[in-house]
């Protein structure tokens, strides 16, 4: 399958950040965050949780791999105290233990290697300090995006294909994201799941977001014959009426939220 499409950062405001800027302060608070900490944001994109860590009086530094989504951040960031890298997450470009806190947001299922991209965000947080990840609860909570593979995977072997390996990813099932934490070596991991509202304003809202090209999503509906992206269309806007009028639809979406303790280094 085609990897995530990160280099359109208004486009991705529309695709997922709709739902993600009403995440960020949820995952905030759930990974204990306070005034003066340093907090790391790892794959910070087009900045929510960056600019939620900053209102929650903690020093902000982002760092995201797409430097368009990293200059988008920083246009749309008012506080200049926060800080915005371009890095990569698998090789953060920061000393042992020198953050308090190091969180990532619906990213770390999207790097080649989970684990070393956990390993990573422990190294840089200090003894005792805590790291947090929140990603997709893609079997049962991702529903704007579900409408979308369901209908795909009947239509379309490909789509079948793309369905399958989203909902497959075991960091998107309970206790995946928290067991790869106790095989990183976290202490006291905790797992809880989040939830967050994808509100649209009609069904042409909807499935403009998913015209951008963005993420695996975007990219296969854009990459679709015109014949075979207008019958996946029109089957995707019957699940999204029910039969009722078009107008405004809110989606509940989940998401699995864990955070560990980083143990003292032997």
């Amino acid at each position: 399958m085609a990897g995530f499409v990160a280099t359109n950062p208004e486009a991705y405001e529309a695709y997922v950040g709709r739902g993600s800027q009403h995440l960020a302060p949820a995952f905030v608070r759930f990974a204990g965050v306070s005034a003066n900490e340093r907090v790391l944001d790892v794959g910070c994109g087009t900045g929510h949780l960056t600019r939620a860590i900053a209102a929650a009086n903690a020093r902000a530094t982002g760092i995201d791999l797409s430097l368009p989504y990293v200059d988008f951040a920083r246009r749309a960031t008012a506080d200049k105290t926060v800080t915005f890298d371009v890095g990569d997450a698998l090789d953060l470009p920061y000393t042992d233990g020198v953050f308090e806190r190091a969180l990532s947001m619906l990213a770390l299922d999207l790097i080649p290697d989970a684990a070393r991209g956990l390993r990573e965000l422990r190294r840089v947080t200090r003894p005792a300090g805590t790291v947090a990840v929140v990603v997709n609860n893609f079997r049962c909570g991702w529903t704007p995006f579900s409408l979308v593979w369901d209908a795909a995977a009947v239509l379309d072997p490909d789509g079948a294909a793309m369905r399958d390996e989203m909902v497959s990813k075991p960091l998107g099932w309970h206790g995946g994201l928290a067991g790869l934490f106790g095989a990183v070596g976290f202490a006291n991991v905790v797992e809880e799941q989040l939830g967050a509202m994808f509100e649209y304003r009609s069904f042409g809202d909807y499935w403009s977001g998913f015209l951008t090209g963005q993420g695996k999503t975007g990219s296969y509906v854009t990459n679709l014959e015109d014949a075979h992206r207008s019958e996946l269309e029109r089957h995707v806007k019957a699940a999204y009426l029910c039969g009722m009028a078009d107008g405004p639809r809110s989606f509940a979406t989940l998401f699995w939220a864990v955070r560990g303790e980083v143990q003292t280094r032997q």
